[in-house]
């Protein structure tokens, strides 16, 4: 029976490594087979000519359509690399949306744009930032290697987490009751361990001088109880 292949360091990867804070939603070196609702992403080129590397397996394998050079086609959704940077990240901003708006879909995206069209991976991978934090999502390990070193960098997550405790505030106070608990509930599971974090020692819920745990996730008890303080504001 055919399988997807992983490298020893995606499977690493994808367990989580040594210390439980490495992403694990890698794509496969080989996609060879979908499962019911997974997307196959790769490069292609305005004119929709699926000629060689993901976007031949793509038309062979998975519904990729000749002449169609962006957008959901079958099982796998095509992302226009060939025409210059410019174009491609307005193109990943639009694939960002529609993963967002079908989170019944999981998408494996291929390392576009580091093939055929010529590009490398410390030029792509930044405009998978918000893509990465979807859940839905699954990049290759090299643009995940990229988009961590981002991240150890220049951490944004108390910003972020001031943003999500601004937005709420004032959700509750001048759009109540169409934005509701509900609400509150979806833009905290956007966030990650470490802005939830961030956003629990605005709230007071936690210590400002705690470490923070080297987690993917905070523990549930403490996600709940963050929660239920933001909902209060």
């Amino acid at each position: 029976m055919e399988q997807n292949i992983y490298t020893e360091e995606e499977m690493y990867w994808s367990r989580g490594g040594n210390t439980g804070t490495l992403p694990d939603r890698i794509t496969p070196s080989q996609v060879n087979i979908l499962a019911d609702g997974e997307i196959f992403v790769f490069g292609s080129n305005f004119q929709g000519r699926h000629m060689g590397g993901a976007a031949r397996v793509a038309q062979e394998k998975y519904g990729a359509v000749w002449g169609i050079g962006e957008g959901l086609q079958g099982r796998s959704y095509a992302i226009p690399t060939m025409e210059g940077l410019e174009n491609l990240a307005p193109a990943v901003q639009r694939f960002t949306s529609f993963a967002r708006q079908h989170r019944e879909l999981k998408f494996f995206v291929t390392a576009i744009g580091c093939g055929i069209a010529g590009y490398k991976a410390e030029e792509i991978a930044p405009m998978f930032l918000e893509a990465a934090r979807l859940p839905n999502v699954f990049l290759p390990i090299s643009f995940w290697k990229v988009i961590l070193d981002m991240y150890n960098k220049e951490s944004n997550s108390p910003n972020v987490a001031q943003k999500v405790l601004d937005t709420c505030s004032y959700m509750h106070k001048f759009a109540a009751p169409e934005w509701n608990h509900r609400q509150d509930s979806v833009l905290f599971d956007s966030l990650d361990a470490e802005q939830q974090w961030q956003l629990g020692i605005l709230l007071g819920v936690i210590s400002p001088g705690k470490e923070a745990p080297h987690c993917k996730s905070l523990p549930a008890v403490l996600q709940g109880e963050i929660l239920s303080t933001l909902m209060l504001v």
